[in-house]
């Protein structure tokens, strides 16, 4: 694991403490979990960007929402539900 110094401002500082005190667990583990978290944001985040860009090409969006039908064919191929 490396290991790296920042700054934070202290309140910052005081509300990973405080929250490092009512979860019971360390301050490195809050920060794991909300870089992962910010993380995941980010990907919706330009996930919906790209979407949105998408849909700004009428035919473009219309051939995803084909795709979309084409795949949801697949949803019904024969198996029996179990």
């Amino acid at each position: 694991m490396s290991h790296y110094n920042i700054t934070i401002s202290e309140s910052a500082r005081n509300i990973l403490h405080e929250i490092s005190q009512q979860e019971k667990t360390s301050i490195h583990t809050i920060l794991e979990e909300a870089i992962e978290n910010y993380r995941r944001q980010h990907v919706l985040n330009q996930t919906n960007k790209a979407y949105a860009k998408l849909k700004q090409n009428a035919q473009t969006w219309e051939e995803e929402i084909e795709e979309r039908r084409n795949w949801e064919n697949t949803l019904t191929d024969g198996l029996k539900n179990e």
